[in-house]
């Protein structure tokens, strides 16, 4: 007979690095699997990796992200061997949670085309915001350290926010943020973002396929007017689902939280990494 009840342990499958997640061993017949569970597809899988990393408690992974991360973003600009030693941190704890760099550092990248358009008006903001002449050529000497700066800056916190969303999974992390005492509005709003987006991102597909199945020489203005009405009626039926959403967990008892799996207790390992989180702020800092 199996052991019944929710638990974990680490296991592999054929082609797959080990992994680990709450599943439920039942009743079984002699020859049948000892259990089947689904596995999360694309970036959420690499959550259940087996690793040093992925077993801490999330509170600690969150405060350790936290606190680099403010050490980053309030610094002045990094010298290129600062920045070079705090990359290879962060791909140290990569490499020691058996994450793939390459899918990882291409999420990563996401965020330059944003901190770019950001980072061209940078050297105005350092010459005082000014437009004549002084102020164009002083802007224009410190182009170069600006750009690097918010590029350098964005990027390496975005590093330690993938690294924290792809070594921990998402209840975790959410149960995590609840009882390091963030606001519990916040913590459900980003709950539901989590469930739902994907359900949104489904409807926009449907409606893309219809539309290129019934207009497909449908001329780009005419596209680009067609999309905003559906932008607006996108609106309206996730407000409507919102609502029917709403009810139906009033009708099933919900008081306003979710509920979470109770918390373990950290140990060595989690206050040493915290630590050296600090520890590698403090240098960031005082570089």
């Amino acid at each position: 007979m199996a052991e019944t009840g929710f638990h974990r342990h680490v296991h592999t499958h054929p082609m797959q690095p080990p992994h680990q997640h709450v599943h439920h061993h039942s009743t079984r017949r002699a020859g049948e699997p000892p259990h089947e569970h689904a596995h999360a597809t694309g970036f959420e899988q690499l959550t259940y990796l087996s690793s040093a990393i992925h077993a801490r408690d999330a509170r600690a992974k969150v405060i350790a992200a936290v606190v680099l991360i403010v050490a980053i973003v309030s610094t002045p600009p990094m010298r290129p061997l600062e920045f070079a030693l705090v990359v290879a941190l962060l791909v140290m704890v990569t490499m020691i949670a058996r994450l793939p760099l390459l899918p990882v550092v291409s999420r990563t990248a996401l965020v330059l085309p944003f901190a770019g358009a950001i980072a061209v008006f940078a050297p105005l903001t350092a010459a005082g915001g000014s437009l004549n002449a002084g102020g164009v050529s002083g802007a224009m000497s410190a182009w170069p350290v600006e750009v690097f700066g918010v590029l350098s800056k964005a990027w390496l916190s975005v590093f330690c926010v993938v690294l924290l969303s792809a070594t921990t999974p998402v209840a975790e992390l959410l149960a995590a943020l609840r009882r390091l005492k963030v606001p519990a509005v916040l913590v459900l709003l980003l709950s539901f973002i989590y469930r739902y987006v994907a359900v949104l991102g489904d409807e926009v597909r449907a409606m893309r396929v219809a539309i290129a199945s019934r207009a497909p020489g449908l001329p780009a203005r005419r596209q680009l007017t067609l999309y905003g009405h559906l932008a607006g009626s996108m609106f309206i039926r996730a407000y409507e689902r919102g609502e029917r959403i709403h009810a139906a967990m009033l009708a099933r008892g919900f008081d306003g939280t979710l509920p979470t799996r109770p918390a373990r207790r950290a140990d060595a390992a989690d206050v040493l990494l915290v630590i050296t989180a600090v520890l590698a702020a403090c240098a960031v800092v005082l570089a």
